[in-house]
């Protein structure tokens, strides 16, 4: 990985991926990262992102808004699909708890922890993704076959997956995957991605046709539910 410093973004990151096509931005912690194709050099990258500073600018005040919204406290309590995730005050001083009660998952934090400290967030979001992945091969596939049989589509089969950018997939065999990240989402979300896979089934591009067809499986509501998901923000 390079860097190099800009006046308006500061240090900004550079990674080569011999399997990029074309650069790709992202905001992580306040920092700039970006992925370029190997064989770009730090001028070419640098000429790029002046360009597209305006662009980038947005970016940068999208990814300072998650920063924020990021933040946990004890007495959270998180929506997810089917149930909530409660953030409350345990008694054991150096363990986090991860227990059940209904459809209410409930994560029992030592008490005094400060739970945006690296190390402490990256074990709780560990603990609730592995129970959100098992949860989701439950309740996903039900999901998904209810959809299915309302818009009339017939997937050959429905595995769940781990993929945190790519939330849904369908391969010309017809089989649909769907992330496990689908449970933080609200349910009009989940569909709408359920509802992308389903069209896929007939047409394997993104192409008038198809966006026609997914329009009609959203209810007429696929441009706004499309906004809505991109606006949204993973807390773990």
């Amino acid at each position: 990985m390079e860097t190099f410093d800009d006046e308006e973004f500061g240090t900004v990151q550079v990674r080569p991926d011999s399997r990029a096509r074309r650069l790709i931005f992202r905001v992580k912690e306040g920092v700039m990262q970006i992925t370029c194709p190997t064989g770009y050099s730090l001028g070419r990258v640098q000429t790029i992102v002046d360009e597209n500073r305006e662009r980038l600018r947005r970016l940068m005040v999208r990814g300072e808004v998650v920063q924020q919204r990021r933040q946990l406290t004890v007495g959270d309590r998180i929506p997810c699909y089917g149930g909530h995730i409660e953030l409350l005050s345990g008694r054991l001083p150096d363990c986090i708890l991860f227990r059940y009660e209904g459809t209410t998952l409930q994560v029992l934090c030592p008490p005094g922890t400060d739970l945006n400290e690296p190390r402490v967030r990256q074990q709780l979001s560990r603990g609730v993704c592995r129970l959100m992945y098992r949860r989701a091969q439950e309740v996903l596939p039900r999901r998904l076959a209810e959809v299915a049989r309302r818009v009339g589509a017939s997937p050959r089969e429905v595995t769940i997956g781990r993929g945190r950018r790519k939330l849904g997939h369908c391969t010309r065999s017809k089989s649909i995957q769907l992330s496990y990240c689908l449970m933080f989402l609200p349910e009009p979300l989940i569909d709408y991605v359920i509802c992308h896979e389903l069209a896929h089934l007939q047409q394997m591009n993104h192409g008038p046709q198809f966006h026609a067809l997914c329009n009609r499986y959203c209810g007429g509501e696929e441009l706004a539910l499309r906004k809505q998901l991109q606006a949204f923000t993973f807390l773990f």
